[in-house]
Formats: structure tokens, C-alpha cells, sequence
């Protein structure tokens, strides 16, 4: 029987702004998957003037850098044994062409900042959400099993029924629809993997990659040890589990059981795909860097930390994609496909405009002559 005092306990509470709006979105919408798309629209929206200023300002570094280059080198080459002196001289070089190192980079770090203040949000709703269905899930055995003794004359098949229908009446809207679903996914607040589709107590209260790290809402009470907390999981959403989750004799043949897979892999392939895509057509941009000279007057290789902080968003955009919610996942791709889009866009636009400008430097000395 569940403790009395856990079905006494205040309903949980979400304080993250950004939660909030999610939530405030997700009531209206219905769909929490589809709540997250239209999150991210309007949020990319919001940012692109930040993205636009970035793009313009690498863009004109770029084309800076293509005229400095041969200078660039002749300076390392003539102060190679004077470091301090090279220095002050590349920023004069700079301040002459208008190539500002701040300016490409500050936008990247705003949206940088953003990423993870909208993660902090995802995590903060999905946590939340979670803790409501708990909730939610105490206050029906509360009603229908406590107070109407079903818990002392019933069987635990009735109880087990009750249980998951409330489960499955939670899982959908006011119009019948299915909220934590969305298109091959069946709970968007799990990861878009083997993952299952309920939490068990491990998941729902533990924390760091793939955790939710959710506490059980006894605000004023205490539920005693870690068992009697597990107990009164158990007794809420196990049935959930018992229908939903993975089965098999074995932990490898549970894992094998792919028809009860929260997701297939596909979101998280989907957004390291599109990151390496951006990734590339972001390296595709950038000019030829002039050869970095050393005090010794020998070249120094600084490709290997260019390539490392380049490769650095793939990486950790897949790390997120495999261990976090799939409803995260979703904005990673939604913002991830837009991302590149408007790359391919801006980028077949500048390439004609860089086209027309080298043409109108090309012919400079012959009008010049004449």
C-alpha cells in the first residue's frame, strides 16, 4: 500500500522561465513533440539577427584575411624572434583591414549561452512533467484504491488495472491524442533510443546521462529509506512499466526486445548528421590561415587544436542526442536543419556577391590605365 503521507504531498512546482514557456506552449498544443518544433521555430527566429551578424562579420573576416595573408606571413617571417613586436604589428594589420576577432566570435558565444540556458529549460520541464504524472498517479490510487478500500479488499489485478488506465488517460490530451507521442517515438520525455518507455525508480530519480533526476513530491513528509521510496514507484507506475517497458528473461534479451523501444535512433543520427553538415559547410567558408611561424623561425601546426575545437558541437550535440530526452533531441534537429539551410542559403548568396566584387577588383587596373 502506498504511504498516506506521499498522497498528502504538494504538487510539484516549475520555476524555470524557460520551462514555463515550454509548459505554457505544450497545454496549448497538445503535443509535447510538436510543441518543441514550434518552440524552436520562434526561437530561431528570435536569434537569427545574432546568427546574421555572425555570418556577416566571418564573411568579411574572411575576404580581410585573403588580402592579409601574404602580408601576414612576410611579418611573422620578419619578426619571428620578437613576439611582443609581431603582436603589435598583426593588430595594426587588423585595425587597417577591419578584421575584428570579436567581432565573428561574439555571436557564437551568445548562441553558445543560449543552447545551454534552453537545455536547462528541457531539463527543468522534463522533470517536471515526469513529477506530475507521479502526481497525477497519487491522487487516483489516493481516490480509487485508498479511499474506497480496494487496497485492503481488492487484488493487486484490480489495483494493477486502475493504475494503468490513469497511466494511459494521462498520456493523453483533452481531445484523446497521445502528448508524449510523437511520430515513431512513443514518449518524447525518454531518449530517442533503446531507452524504455517508462522510467523505473533508477531513471526517474537518478542523475547525470540519460537521468531525470525527479524527486518523489513528499514536500512536508518523509518517506523514510530508499526501498519505501521504491515501493511506492512501484506501486504507481509499475503496471506502466509491466506494459510498456522491455521484456525478457535477461538484461541482453531485454535489450533485444526493439519492439518495446522508446525510439530507433533516428533523431540522434539525424543530428550528428546535420552537425557535421554545418560543420563542414562552416570550415568550407573559412580562408586558407597563414602559417603560424614559432620564435625559432620554424612553422608551428595549430591544425590539430582547430580541428578539435571545430569537431567539439558534433560531439557533444551526439552525446546529448543518445542520453537525453528525445524531446531535446527534437529541438537539436529542428534547429540543426534551419541551421544548415539558411547556411546554404547565405552561402550560395555571398558567393555571387564575392563573384561580382573579385570582378570589379579585377578590372580596378584597367580602368585605372586608360
Amino acid at each position: 500500500m502506498v504511504t498516506l503521507n506521499f498522497l498528502m504531498a504538494e504538487a510539484p512546482q516549475l520555476s524555470n522561465w524557460i520551462g514555463k514557456i515550454l509548459y505554457a506552449l505544450y497545454q496549448a498544443v497538445g503535443s509535447f513533440g510538436w510543441t518543441v518544433v514550434i518552440f524552436t521555430l520562434c526561437l530561431k527566429v528570435i536569434v537569427s539577427p545574432f546568427d546574421i551578424w555572425q555570418k556577416v562579420a566571418t564573411r568579411r573576416n574572411n575576404r580581410a584575411m585573403k588580402v592579409m595573408k601574404p602580408e601576414l606571413e612576410r611579418l611573422q617571417q620578419a619578426y619571428a624572434q620578437d613576439q611582443q613586436l609581431l603582436q603589435k604589428k598583426t593588430m595594426a594589420l587588423y585595425k587597417q583591414h577591419g578584421y575584428s576577432m570579436v567581432g565573428a566570435c561574439l555571436p557564437s558565444l551568445i548562441t553558445l549561452v543560449i543552447f545551454f540556458i534552453v537545455f536547462s529549460g528541457f531539463n527543468a520541464c522534463v522533470k517536471y512533467e515526469n513529477q506530475v504524472i507521479v502526481y497525477e498517479l497519487a491522487q487516483t490510487y489516493k481516490a480509487q484504491v485508498v479511499e474506497t478500500g480496494l487496497a485492503e479488499n481488492g487484488t493487486s489485478e484490480e489495483i494493477d488495472a486502475i493504475m494503468l488506465d490513469a497511466y494511459n488517460e494521462l498520456s493523453k490530451d483533452s481531445k484523446g491524442r497521445e502528448k508524449w507521442k510523437w511520430l515513431w517515438i512513443d514518449n518524447v520525455f525518454m531518449a530517442d533510443t533503446w531507452a524504455d518507455r517508462v522510467p523505473d525508480i533508477a531513471t526517474y530519480t537518478g542523475t547525470g546521462l540519460g537521468k531525470l533526476n525527479s524527486t518523489i513530491p513528499d514536500t512536508n513528509f518523509n518517506l523514510g529509506s530508499a526501498s519505501d521510496r521504491e515501493g511506492v514507484y512501484d506501486a504507481l507506475m509499475g503496471p506502466a512499466m509491466d506494459a510498456y517497458n522491455k521484456k525478457g528473461a535477461s538484461k541482453w534479451k531485454r535489450f533485444w526486445d526493439v519492439k518495446h523501444w522508446n525510439g530507433y535512433l533516428i533523431l540522434p543520427i539525424l543530428s550528428l548528421a546535420l552537425s557535421v553538415i554545418s560543420t563542414l559547410l562552416m570550415k568550407g567558408n573559412q580562408p586558407e590561415q597563414p602559417t603560424q611561424v614559432g620564435a625559432d623561425g620554424k612553422p608551428v601546426n595549430t591544425g590539430n587544436t582547430m580541428k578539435i575545437m571545430m569537431w567539439m558541437m558534433p560531439l557533444m550535440i551526439g552525446v546529448f542526442s543518445l542520453f537525453y530526452s528525445a524531446a531535446f533531441c527534437i529541438y537539436m534537429f529542428t534547429n540543426s536543419l534551419t541551421t544548415v539551410l539558411i547556411n546554404l542559403i547565405f552561402n550560395l548568396i555571398t558567393k555571387r556577391k564575392d563573384a561580382q566584387e573579385d570582378e570589379k577588383l579585377k578590372a580596378a587596373p584597367f580602368r585605372r590605365g586608360n
